[in-house]
């Protein structure tokens, strides 16, 4: 990712996410979910209030040097901790601190300056690297899984091409384009899709032919694993 605008196109990710987010503002309320073990859109919506904030902390501590935040090595437990925290608030408080991690996390991305940006994260890869999958990559993969629990796979399938469609728009290097692709032929096999899922996959092979040794092990996969002509992209 080159230097130029890298603040800029993130502010513009991250306020097109705080928009879209409205989808599940609108639903968000005291409900309890309609069995046990389901999420509600509260539940949802605290989840990624959580992750906006830690990247927001990641952020502040690779421009000043500091330590970053670390909520845990193992996601699962993380998640469990987080749900657990959070449960009990109102629909108002997490809609509240909706409007509040989206300010942080923008606050902290307004205040680096491109080359602190593109500058290496101590976990690995650069430090903006930590917005997509905590910011609109979140939101987008929580809507989609929101909308197939409801079984509209309709509206499932906008939130990946409003992902996907910004990543074009803010972010067309052909590695994050790959990436953006990949994810969502990994929808369309979920969906039980496999000539679109199948596309998607060649599309995302040939701009980033990296992806292939992530698919060979990516469970998200597994159903289509023996699939003839998935079975040829990762040869070839």
């Amino acid at each position: 990712m080159e230097s130029d605008g890298i603040k800029h196109r993130l502010l513009a990710a991250v306020a097109a996410a705080r928009e879209r987010e409205h989808e599940l503002l609108a639903l968000c309320d005291d409900a309890p979910p309609p069995e046990p073990g389901l999420w509600t859109v509260k539940d949802h919506l605290a989840h990624l209030n959580e992750w906006r904030r830690y990247a927001a902390g990641v952020l502040d501590a690779g421009r000043t040097g500091s330590e970053p935040p670390n909520l845990g090595e193992e996601i699962d437990t993380v998640n469990a901790r987080i749900y657990e925290d959070n449960k009990d608030k109102t629909a108002d408080e997490v809609k509240s601190e909706v409007r509040a991690s989206n300010d942080k996390l923008a606050a902290a991305i307004a205040t680096c300056t491109d080359e602190v940006l593109i500058g290496p994260r101590s976990s690995g890869g650069l430090l903006w690297h930590v917005v997509p999958g905590n910011s609109y990559g979140h939101l987008a993969e929580h809507l989609m899984f929101w909308h197939l629990e409801q079984g509209n796979e309709e509206a499932a399938e906008a939130a990946q091409q409003w992902m996907y469609d910004l990543v074009r728009a803010h972010f067309p290097e052909p590695k994050a384009v790959a990436a953006a692709t990949y994810n969502f032929a990994c929808f369309y096999v979920r969906v039980a899709r496999n000539d679109e899922a199948l596309l998607r996959f060649r599309h995302a092979f040939e701009l980033d032919p990296e992806l292939k040794e992530v698919a060979s092990k990516d469970s998200d996969l597994d159903r289509i694993r023996d699939h003839p002509e998935l079975v040829e992209l990762l040869a070839s």
